[in-house]
């Protein structure tokens, strides 16, 4: 299945952005690098990045140098926070063009759930059919991947950045992160805009923010 193909199903299925979520700290370490990075070009740089739960059975099922993309903004969608973190890159799918062949694979399910020696079809989706019929906008567990990212992943087709505000009183997390990000972005993607998220009444991420200790919640913001 070429980019091209894949882009045509996507946007059939009104898949119009892919929604890449991080900490603050590895966003930093993005912006300072000329674009998103996968976990294992910042480990062998030698470069800081928010520790995942998921990293060892990452490498282990070689994804370990994948960067990932949903179809939808999860935050918006289940009304709850994103559990990567409350950065949100937004990229037009027209990234697709700009790929080489055979970089874009979509997952069947979440890597987590694989073990060593799987298939490439047990893992990905790997025909036009295939995505036509099994691929969901919006699913948890089918992920866009860009495989065995080298280099950083430019930001010409980055369209904004999106910040959690936890609305946390008498605390700085949210102001120092979002003027951290904003002199990062002006210096690193000039005239990209950095926006603050507007949650409807109905969204639970205030009260989830509130409820966790305050590490947890200072450890997410933190640069």
């Amino acid at each position: 299945m070429t980019n091209k193909e894949l882009k045509r199903v996507l946007l059939r299925k009104n898949i119009t952005h892919l929604y890449h979520v991080n900490s603050v700290a590895t966003s930093c370490t993005f912006l300072e690098n000329g674009g998103l990075l996968s976990r294992g070009v910042v480990e062998e740089r030698g470069l800081f990045q928010t520790p995942q739960e998921s990293d060892e059975k990452d490498k282990e099922v070689d994804v370990f140098y994948d960067i990932f993309f949903d179809s939808v903004d999860i935050h918006q969608r289940v009304k709850k926070i994103n559990h990567y973190g409350p950065v949100l890159f937004v990229y037009s799918v027209d990234l697709l063009d700009a790929l080489p062949p055979d970089t874009v694979r979509i997952t069947r399910d979440n890597p987590i759930r694989w073990h060593a020696g799987m298939t490439e079809s047990e893992k990905y989706l790997l025909t036009k059919e295939q995505l036509w019929i099994l691929f969901e906008k919006g699913s948890f567990f089918q992920h866009i991947t860009l495989r065995h990212q080298t280099e950083p992943l430019s930001f010409d087709y980055l369209e904004k950045v999106v910040l959690d505000d936890p609305k946390i009183d008498n605390t700085t997390y949210f102001d120092n992160a979002y003027q951290h990000l904003k002199k990062l972005m002006e210096r690193c993607v000039p005239g990209k805009p950095l926006e603050i998220r507007q949650c409807p009444p109905a969204c639970q991420c205030h009260e989830q923010y509130r409820s966790y200790n305050e590490l947890y919640t200072y450890y997410r913001f933190r640069y």
